[in-house]
């Protein structure tokens, strides 16, 4: 009765409101959504690490397992949840005209397997973060949601996706401007001007539940670093430099597995899915039992940047090795967080030939250069590095750092990791038209 009572309510509102009413109650429950799976992600991961602490040779059975888990949990119910989730959200923006076919990627049956799929493979300690899956996550929530708009239309749809996937990072990483930004920047490169109002707010709303449930936090603490002078230029040029290449050769990797994989691996992986994602685990935990690369890397990057202590040099290349071997599994899990610290081994690499002061310093420009070589998104690259570190006296290096390690990742790589892979979902799925090429 007062389920009824709330529809007839609701009827007699004029239909944009609705609408308007309608992102904002999604963004709420994408707030809410993306908040448990933080609290999800860091049990599975502290669990996983405290039995890496009891018994050192855990990880050699629980990645290999704990991969064979959730490929078989994919198969059964998730098709269509593998991967990051950023393509996936960026390939129904254009098939906003057939909801049918954008229902294989964004649905909340891919929205549960996702968030399962996130818990099992960081319990299992594979190199994954759960913010690019919050995307598609937050996406699939607010594209449900459509069948309950007065007028369920294409431009509806598109802000749907396009709102909850901002939503989706805004409350990942309490970070409501690089929300925002990353709509713009990454999912969009155009936004409609009705879009544009509607998306402010429910980030921002988005961005309220996360911080009403969470409290006022920085995902990586805040850092005090000395404020801009010329002396910096020149660690940013060489770290911009280096960050643009590792950054830009791992997407190149993960778009170009058919060009570097041998045949005959892949022909195994084909064959015999399950021994490969194995396998692929066991030379996870190898690389684990060196260093720390488990998991998404915030909680050994946060320990060094409180410390003001660089990674050990070997840390980044096996941080790398493992990323790349996490891709190729196609289970479920993001590189955003993965390519910070990865950006923070970037950054410890330069530390011995600077001043100890500038430690801290270096590892975050570094994180943010590497993210924006793997993304090509340096504004968005810039404002969460900022956003999660509280990081505002590093505005001139972070930014320098983004555009300098995103230029030369496009230079010498050319591969638009997100942008690629979505285009590659859009050949795949069925019926599905062929993708725009922009310029």
């Amino acid at each position: 009765m007062l389920f009824t009572r709330w529809l007839s309510a609701l009827q007699s509102v004029p239909e944009r409101t609705r609408s308007t009413l309608l992102l904002w109650l999604g963004a709420a429950m994408v707030g809410v959504v993306a908040v448990l799976l933080a609290k999800c992600a860091e049990w599975a991961s502290g669990g996983f690490h405290a039995l890496q602490s009891a018994y050192w040779w855990s990880p050699l059975l629980l990645v290999p397992l704990g991969g064979m888990l959730a490929r078989w949990l994919m198969q059964r119910c998730g098709p269509g949840a593998e991967g990051s989730g950023i393509p996936q959200a960026k390939a129904c923006l254009e098939l906003a005209e057939r909801p049918e076919v954008a229902g294989c990627l964004l649905s909340l049956r891919i929205a549960v397997a996702k968030f399962a799929g996130i818990v099992l493979g960081l319990g299992s300690g594979f190199v994954l973060g759960r913010e690019g899956p919050t995307v598609q996550i937050g996406a699939s929530i607010m594209f449900s949601l459509r069948k309950l708009a007065p007028q369920d239309t294409a431009v509806l749809r598109r802000q749907l996706i396009l709102v909850g996937g901002a939503a989706g990072i805004a409350a990942a990483f309490n970070t409501p401007l690089a929300g925002i930004v990353f709509a713009f920047e990454e999912l969009a490169r155009s936004v409609e001007e009705q879009t544009s109002g509607k998306l402010l707010g429910a980030v921002i709303l988005a961005g309220v539940v996360s911080l009403a449930l969470q409290g006022d936090y920085v995902y990586f603490g805040h850092i005090r670093v000395p404020g801009f002078d010329y002396g910096i230029l020149l660690p940013v040029a060489i770290i911009g430099v280096l960050a643009g290449l590792i950054g830009g050769l791992f997407a190149w990797l993960c778009v170009h597995t058919r060009r570097w994989v041998p045949q005959s691996v892949q022909q195994f992986q084909r064959q015999y899915p399950y021994r490969f994602i194995a396998g692929i685990g066991l030379l996870i935990a190898l690389c684990g039992l060196i260093a720390p690369i488990h998991g998404s890397g915030a909680e050994v990057t946060s320990t060094a940047i409180d410390h003001a202590q660089a990674l050990p040099w070997y840390f980044l290349p096996l941080k790398l090795i493992g990323m790349v071997a996490t891709f190729l599994t196609g289970l479920p899990g993001g590189i955003f967080a993965p390519s910070l610290a990865l950006g923070a081994g970037v950054g410890s690499w330069l530390a011995p030939f600077f001043a100890s002061t500038l430690t801290v310093k270096l590892m975050a420009i570094g994180m943010a250069g590497t993210l924006a070589a793997v993304t090509r998104a340096p504004l968005t690259s810039a404002i969460i590095l900022m956003e999660m570190t509280d990081g505002h006296e590093m505005v001139i290096s972070i930014l320098a750092t983004t555009l300098v390690a995103s230029t030369v990742a496009r230079l010498f790589f050319n591969t638009n990791l997100y942008h690629e892979l979505a285009e590659r979902m859009l050949q795949t799925l069925p019926l599905a038209p062929a993708p725009e090429h922009k310029s």
